[in-house]
């Protein structure tokens, strides 16, 4: 797990090596780089499969130069199916490029970005579902690449269009950053940078998958093979330290247990304080972590974690994120740190691969309004009575004959955006952000909406707001996140299953098939809970929100009754997503 960095073109050699090292926190093992008047190509290691060893990157074999920051799970196989004797990762890399081309991307498994110097052309090639970053710009003469977007922001301006995205999704989506000539390479996907041209293609879709699976039991009893081989391969050598994160819930329990069958294991989950019991959910954890024997470990965020946590993330962080959850996923991380854990596994992925958030159930449900008879009567009626609740945008898609599920990630819809901006936001500018993707839903031919909705979400909420927090947060706590759910068999396998069967009756049925046989029974069917903490409860102690109010007096971005309406619930809990996607849109407009 490392940074990667490298300039193809022109370029001032001090720059580049100042830029280069704001990327140092990635990788507190080694650093290296090369250089010439052509090129510069850098990598901090944080070295997991290869502890103990000398750094190899930049790896270089005749006119091939090779950098890489991630893990290849297969790389051992790959190497005596090539019959090299290719000893590291990059190295295999570099074979299985020269062996199959572009194509070798389709033999990897693993998590990655990949750059690879082919004499005079650059390709860079990210991972199935975009676990592993990767950033570029074209600066005058040069080309640039990164793992991360302050190595390549400086001259860059903030592009204020992000705004809108970042208010639909929470997040900015690939390809475009909050900068206007920064860009990130969408997942499952390869650019190649050739004579001052960029291309880019995709290398990676599930939707290409046929049905293969139409019953509940088929389905999984193959999927509680795919992650138990996925779990297995993800737990490292015994000279790295290692645990899982449990929260209690039933993916991250399942991966613990799964990993706890040849294993005593470390588990780390997080709480809150006596007076927010109605948050914690540590004695879930550790019921779970007392069945299959692990050494359970509980770290409590206080306030003043939180904000020193706030506090440490803005540091590291170059655009603003809507996710709450970063806060504690960066306190629990620190803790497993200082238990010199190198590796944690995940729950990650589950929820949009086997479609377990509630809202899926709403969602579908309103989708059958589009067969009323009167709907052109009613989509009168709602258009002309405004409610601020998201229920009254979903019914006046369906009823307008537009798309409804536009991710679980969705915050501020178009209607309440345009109340809110001093700017017109039309009705469906969101879908405006989700077109590539649609097309290619619609192109992969599949008919059942319910395939949209775990697709969509995979590459939204998932891809470009879930895996960037645990990128970030993981990378600046030293940890790498290793989440079985996103091996490529595991997705594959879930697009390769009836939708119906896979949206079961009932939230995520066919993973609380497989949990029956691996955790008490109440744990399994107790029903899920959507993660909260007393965050607006800390912030409204601390007149944290004040900063809104002060973002809006100097820079007039939002209408002032609406926002005054907005920010009058936050006692009550009301809006409370949307007020922390305020906030912290604001603090980083303060510091930008």
């Amino acid at each position: 797990m490392c940074a990667i960095f490298g300039i193809i073109g022109s370029y001032d050699e001090s720059i580049a090596k100042d830029d280069f090292m704001t990327l140092a926190h990635r990788g507190e093992d080694d650093s290296a780089f090369i250089s010439n008047e052509k090129y510069f190509f850098g990598i901090h290691r944080l070295a997991i499969t290869s502890l103990g060893k000398d750094i190899d990157q930049p790896f270089v074999d005749g006119k091939y130069i090779v950098v890489f920051n991630g893990e290849i799970y297969n790389y051992k196989e790959l190497a005596i199916a090539l019959g090299t004797d290719a000893a590291s990762e990059a190295n295999v890399i570099l074979e299985s490029y020269k062996f199959w081309g572009d194509s070798f991307i389709e033999h990897i498994n693993g998590m990655y970005a990949i750059a690879i110097y082919d004499g005079n052309v650059l390709k860079l090639f990210r991972d199935n579902v975009g676990k592993k970053p990767l950033f570029y710009s074209v600066k005058k003469d040069a080309f640039w690449f990164a793992s991360e977007i302050k190595a390549l922001d400086s001259g860059s301006k903030i592009d204020k269009k992000a705004i809108l995205p970042y208010l639909s999704f929470q997040t900015t989506l690939a390809p475009n950053t909050f900068y206007t000539n920064i860009f990130s390479l969408p997942a499952g996907s390869y650019a190649t940078f050739k004579d001052g041209e960029i291309t880019i293609k995709s290398h990676f879709s599930p939707l290409n998958n046929k049905i293969i699976y139409t019953n509940s039991k088929d389905a999984s009893n193959a999927i509680e093979d795919a992650l138990k081989e996925s779990v297995s391969k993800r737990i490292p050598s015994s000279n790295v330290p290692w645990g899982a994160l449990l929260s209690g819930g039933i993916d991250s329990s399942l991966v613990a247990a799964m990993a706890s069958l040849d294993y005593r294991i470390d588990t780390f989950c997080i709480g809150y304080e006596d007076k927010f019991a109605s948050y914690d959910e540590r004695e879930y954890a550790s019921k779970v972590a007392k069945h299959i024997g692990s050494n359970h470990h509980e770290a409590v965020l206080t306030k003043e974690k939180f904000f020193d946590g706030l506090t440490s993330i803005e540091g590291f962080s170059e655009q603003p994120l809507a996710d709450p959850a970063q806060i504690p996923l960066f306190v629990l991380l620190k803790e497993v740190k200082e238990y010199d854990k190198r590796v944690v596994l995940t729950g990650d992925g589950s929820d949009e691969l086997f479609l377990g958030y509630k809202t899926y159930k709403e969602y579908y449900d309103i989708e059958q309004a589009s067969q009323l008879k009167y709907k052109n009567w009613l989509n009168s009626f709602l258009r002309s009575h405004y409610s601020p609740n998201k229920e009254w945008e979903w019914y006046k898609r369906i009823f307008g004959g537009s798309l409804l599920f536009r991710s679980t990630a969705e915050l501020f819809t178009d209607l309440q955006q345009n109340r809110l901006l001093k700017q017109n936001v039309k009705d469906d500018n969101s879908l405006h952000y989700l077109e590539l993707y649609w097309k290619e839903f619609v192109q992969g031919g599949r008919a059942n909406i319910i395939d949209w909705y775990s697709f969509c979400d995979m590459k939204v909420k998932l891809g470009d707001l879930f895996l960037a927090k645990l990128d970030r947060v993981s990378m600046a706590c030293g940890i790498e996140a290793r989440s079985p759910f996103l091996d490529p068999s595991v997705v594959n396998l879930a697009f390769s299953i009836d939708p119906k069967v896979r949206f079961g009756q009932t939230s995520k049925a066919l993973i609380k098939q497989i949990a029956h046989r691996y955790m008490p029974q109440d744990i399994v069917e107790r029903k899920k809970r959507g993660f909260s903490y007393p965050y607006m409860e800390w912030l409204l102690e601390e007149n944290e929100l004040e900063v809104i109010r002060r973002v809006q007096r100097e820079r007039k971005i939002f209408n002032n009754e609406t926002l005054e309406f907005i920010l009058s619930k936050a006692p009550s809990g009301g809006f409370k997503h949307h007020i922390f996607a305020l906030y912290m849109l604001c603090r980083w407009l303060e510091r930008n």
